[in-house]
């Protein structure tokens, strides 16, 4: 039962009002005194009244035991990632027998272990039952595929993409009853939010970018046989029933576990790299599968984050997500996989157009762009002699009688990939792709910073929730090396 979640001027009281009972210089002389002082600026700053209301409605107002106050929960797991503790079950001994971690989550009687993982479970809307029993070799179906290093698994076609595209053409607010919406929803309202309002995260000339890394569990896929099962045949249990296996391209390995995917923005300005939504999937899920549904919920969460420009790899090269990016007005740059076109250069196959794809008009001169048309999402060539490009042609005046000069129109519909607002590998796209590393800064950050692989959980729910507190400390970071915003 809880019926107040506390403010955060309750918080801040607290910090003023209960310091007076640590031990006299406690922050100076502990043996994390740097991250102790930076946690309690973080900390301080983190407004989380935002939340208040999402988290009341997961707990009921009339009936139960009284619960612990949801926010120390949040900030006690805030405070164990940027501590560099991998287990829940360490980082209670160590709140248990440390006031200064106490005084930091804002309560002297710090919650159980027992407590933690009942919060991950409310806020995850899922309680794992290991008395779930399964068949055999559930999670060890072959893989008849034959993969080099940094080669690509492409186990996905055109058809699955377009489903995905007719499903979230319009939104995705039937999605929202799905277990992560609500941590989404803090991680949006408690941090990306603010870095909106902060300038962190530009929303007038948003460039985002999208990018899937394996994620490895420390988890047997064969499973354990219990042998008193009421089911012979269905008598096998397993701590990630969730979890398949994957093709890990940098490694050239099949992994068992999951495909973490991350929308991120690099804001030159200010140096930072900040995640603004992020997803977990299937190992066996190509990213391609993941593009659509997860931009589709970033937009649902906040629409504010509805950028100008998506950059994304050669794995994301598929038609339907050209088509959903533009249905959405965004401006897709995407690499594009030279196996679809059996060449370095795409344009090569295409008559009349020159290696970077400029029409040629019939002397074979190198027509002149001359802008994009919204409206007919259509960009424009005009002749360059009219232009002054060229001083004489032979056919000036025959193939066309317009003193406009001959004109020609590449209409993005008839090819959403080359034909699109900014030619593909021109030097104004290249330089906007460069913006899509900072999705690999973001996988490294969660992954090895914030120690995602070491921490030694299976569950799915429990790996997305870790995640996402670490995209919390990652924004908690950008705030604390610009103090002044």
């Amino acid at each position: 039962m809880l019926t107040y979640v506390k403010t955060f001027k309750d918080y801040k009281d607290f910090l003023v009002s209960q310091k007076r009972n640590l031990p006299y210089n406690a922050i100076r002389h502990h043996y994390e005194s740097k991250k102790i002082r930076s946690l309690l600026w973080k900390l301080g700053k983190l407004d989380t009244d935002p939340i208040r209301d999402y988290l009341l409605s997961l707990y009921s107002q009339i009936y139960g035991r009284p619960a612990i106050d949801p926010l120390i929960f949040i900030r006690s797991f805030i405070c164990m990632l940027r501590l560099k503790v991998w287990s829940i079950d360490e980082w209670c001994r160590k709140l248990k027998n440390d006031p200064v971690l106490q005084y930091l989550i804002g309560t002297w009687n710090p919650p159980s272990v027992a407590s933690h993982y009942d919060f991950i479970n409310r806020i995850m809307k899922d309680d794992p039952n290991m008395k779930t029993f399964f068949p055999a070799r559930k999670n060890t179906r072959e893989v008849k595929v034959t993969l080099k290093k940094d080669e690509k698994w492409e186990n996905y076609d055109e058809e699955d993409t377009k489903t995905l595209l007719n499903k979230y053409k319009h939104g995705a607010e039937d999605d929202r009853e799905r277990v992560s919406y609500v941590i989404e929803m803090i991680f949006n309202l408690l941090v990306v939010e603010p870095s909106i309002q902060k300038g962190l995260i530009d929303t007038n000339n948003l460039i985002l970018s999208g990018d899937g890394s394996c994620v490895h569990i420390h988890s047997s896929q064969f499973g354990h046989k219990v042998h008193d099962a009421p089911d012979p045949d269905v008598n096998y249990r397993y701590t990630a029933p969730d979890a398949d296996n994957g093709w890990d391209s940098d490694i050239g390995h099949w992994y068992f576990g999951y495909t973490m995917y991350n929308i991120s923005n690099y804001n030159p300005v200010y140096k930072t790299d900040l995640p603004v939504y992020i997803s977990l999937a299937y190992a066996s899920t190509h990213d391609s599968m993941t593009t659509i549904p997860s931009v589709a919920r970033m937009l649902d969460l906040n629409p504010k984050l509805l950028p100008k420009y998506m950059c994304l790899d050669s794995a994301m090269d598929s038609v339907n997500i050209f088509k959903y990016l533009r249905y959405k007005t965004i401006i897709p740059i995407i690499d594009l996989n030279k196996r679809h076109y059996g060449s370095d250069n795409p344009y090569a196959a295409l008559e009349n157009r020159d290696n970077d794809g400029t029409p040629l008009c019939a002397a074979g001169h190198r027509m002149t762009r001359d802008g994009y048309d919204n409206s007919k999402m259509a960009t424009k060539f005009r002749c360059p002699v009219k232009t002054g490009k060229l001083d004489e042609c032979p056919l000036l005046g025959k193939c066309s009688t317009s003193p406009y000069g001959r004109v020609i129109k590449l209409y993005e519909k008839k090819d959403y990939k080359l034909n699109g607002p900014i030619p593909y590998k021109s030097d104004e796209w290249k330089e906007i792709y460069k913006n899509r590393t900072c999705t690999e800064r973001i996988n490294n950050r969660i992954l090895n910073d914030y120690g995602l692989h070491k921490m030694m959980i299976r569950n799915r729910s429990k790996f997305l929730f870790f995640i996402l507190i670490a995209g919390i400390n990652i924004h908690l970071d950008a705030w604390f090396n610009n103090p002044l915003l």
